[in-house]
């Protein structure tokens, strides 16, 4: 019976090999490019406004700013879609 109250995730399901954890075909992938997504959307957001004024400009530094701040700002969101469609969870 999985440990989180019956619900089932992709941890409940995977198998264990002489006590060594095996996790499920594809969750490493899924990792990587989560982990790269989330990566380029960082930087893509520094590069989404388009502008004739250079870089170092106060409008164009106060967008990249923005745009930067909401990226973070929805990081954590990110992290915890990934937590939940993968079903790995945090033993304390």
């Amino acid at each position: 019976k999985p440990q989180d109250g019956g619900h089932s995730t992709l941890l409940s399901t995977m198998k264990h090999r002489n006590g060594v954890f095996v996790p499920p075909e594809g969750l490493c992938w899924l990792s990587v490019l989560s982990c790269l997504l989330l990566a380029c959307s960082y930087v893509g957001s520094l590069y989404v406004w388009r502008s004739d004024l250079p870089r170092d400009h106060p409008a164009v530094i106060k967008r990249r700013f923005t745009s930067v701040l909401i990226v973070s700002g929805l990081s954590p969101l990110f992290v915890w879609a990934w937590r939940e469609f993968t079903g790995v969870r945090v033993s304390v």
